[in-house]
């Protein structure tokens, strides 16, 4: 910019000098002549037109300094604005994703670490997540890890117009090793394993996910792997199967399923091959439908809701005596869910059921069908063949968060049920069936972060056999969970 100047300077001295050398010649001397005026002239436009160049060149290089000092004052006034004081702010870090893209999907892992310290005062048909009280054990103290669960999720991918997603989920409950000490080297479990297609009102779901039969469960940190009020009226479980969704109305949906057909009498010695159970051997896969009404104002209170009516059907083939007599007995239930906020901090879900041989959802108390049903007549018995086991139950949770400690302590109280018909467990030869399973249970779980949890649950069985009549346990469960 300065030797701009200096040239401008240059060429306005020597036009001076040029001009009043002329002046001079003009006013002293003899006139030019015509032809040495021409050339002065040209002399003078060469030169005029030099400036004129000059001058624009030094217009655009101060036009560009004006416009990248504007530009700069307004990239440090940005950045002064969003830069925070430190004095004043804390730098937010942001959240780590452990995710990775591929392609147009993004593959996410996921998990929950369960540790759980817990006792028992008697006999218990599982000692770290029980579900009824026995006659026959003893109390008993110790800790586990094995509910412990691991997963993958892939999101993004499309498959023409739906959108495809898909879950793999395990966990360490399949059993333990015959070794010594096996019961740390929980056997890994399969949880979930689908793939689902999601259009703009329906899903297609494919692979081993929740059933559709009363799909709701109780919050517990000390039951995880396996539903809390399982046997105790809260029938569950996830099968393979194909599930379809689809949205009636914005508060209505409604759901049917073709799923593998487990009635809950796989045999246990089975270490790697399968043989059918009485379930796969009807050749009749299960059946169920749900439909449920879901809405942000329930009923006018301004709160979330959920109801569901759900029903199940299928059929085991069972095969008796030394001639393999065929019976073919029905498995049916109806429940119905619910899933309500009453206020900002109370909460009430819960299930009601009925229905026959529902052993393979831990129904009935683990019952599924007597294979040695007797009618009685006073004293006397005569043989009734095979007869499914009906039974009735529910459970229900209350959910309540105190307006202290950040809303991060939540309290539960939960009571559960399931009461077979006694009629449909007398038999031929004296069996100890279970004609009744009572649990009540409570809970405290705070929430140190989003991910950190540690909970303490209380839980009381009170099981009544025919012949045992009651037994009761209590369980008591230290527990802590870390997601990620």
């Amino acid at each position: 910019m300065s030797k701009n100047f200096i040239k401008i300077g240059i060429s306005l001295l020597l036009i001076l000098i040029f001009g009043a050398v002329l002046s001079a010649q003009t006013s002293a001397g003899p006139q030019p002549s015509e032809g040495e005026v021409r050339m002065r002239v040209k002399h003078l436009e060469q030169q005029v037109e030099t400036m004129r160049t000059e001058m624009a060149a030094l217009k655009e290089l101060i036009d560009g300094n004006k416009r990248s000092a504007v530009t700069e004052a307004v990239k440090t006034e940005s950045k002064t604005a969003e830069t925070p004081k430190t004095e004043t702010t804390k730098t937010v870090q942001p959240k780590k994703d452990l995710g990775v893209d591929l392609g147009t999907a993004r593959l996410t892992p996921y998990g929950t670490i369960y540790f759980n310290a817990f006792g028992n005062s008697g006999g218990t048909n599982n000692a770290d997540v029980p579900l009824f009280a026995t006659p026959t054990g003893s109390g008993n103290v110790s800790a586990s890890v094995r509910q412990t669960r691991l997963g993958m999720r892939l999101e993004g991918a499309k498959v023409g117009d739906a959108r495809l997603s898909a879950v793999i989920e395990a966990d360490f409950f399949g059993g333990f090793p015959s070794v010594g000490i096996g019961e740390n080297f929980g056997v890994v479990r399969v949880r979930l394993a689908n793939a689902r297609l999601d259009w703009e009102k329906t899903s297609v779901t494919l692979g081993q996910d929740w059933m559709v039969f009363a799909p709701v469960n109780p919050v517990s940190l000390a039951a995880a792997a396996i539903p809390q009020m399982a046997g105790a009226g809260n029938n569950w479980a996830r099968l393979p199967q194909v599930k379809i969704e689809r949205k009636i109305t914005p508060n209505i949906m409604w759901q049917g399923a073709i799923l593998a057909p487990q009635t809950g009498d796989f045999t246990t010695n089975a270490a790697f091959f399968i043989q059918p159970t009485s379930g796969a051997a009807s050749r009749l896969p299960f059946l169920q439908s749900r439909i449920a009404f879901t809405g942000k104002n329930w009923f006018g209170s301004k709160k979330a809701g959920a109801i569901g009516l759900s029903g199940h059907y299928g059929r085991s083939r069972v095969f008796t005596g030394t001639t393999n007599v065929r019976n073919d007995i029905e498995s049916f239930g109806v429940a119905v869910d619910w899933n309500l906020l009453l206020a900002t901090s109370l909460s009430l879900t819960g299930e009601a059921f009925f229905g026959k041989n529902l052993g393979g959802f831990q129904g009935g108390v683990f019952q599924s069908y007597n294979n040695d049903f007797a009618y009685r007549q006073g004293v006397a018995s005569t043989a009734g063949g095979v007869r499914a086991i009906r039974t009735r139950g529910g459970w229900m949770q209350v959910g309540f968060t105190p307006p202290v400690l950040q809303n991060r302590l939540g309290i539960y109280g939960t009571i559960g049920i399931d009461d077979p018909d006694d009629h449909d467990l007398t038999s031929v030869s004296r069996r100890d069936w279970r004609a009744r399973n009572l649990a009540f249970a409570g809970e405290a779980i705070y929430k140190f972060t989003p991910q950190f949890s540690l909970g303490l649950e209380l839980r009381r069985f009170q099981t009544t056999y025919l012949f045992s009549r009651r037994q009761n346990a209590n369980h008591v469960n230290v527990g802590a969970s870390y997601s990620f």
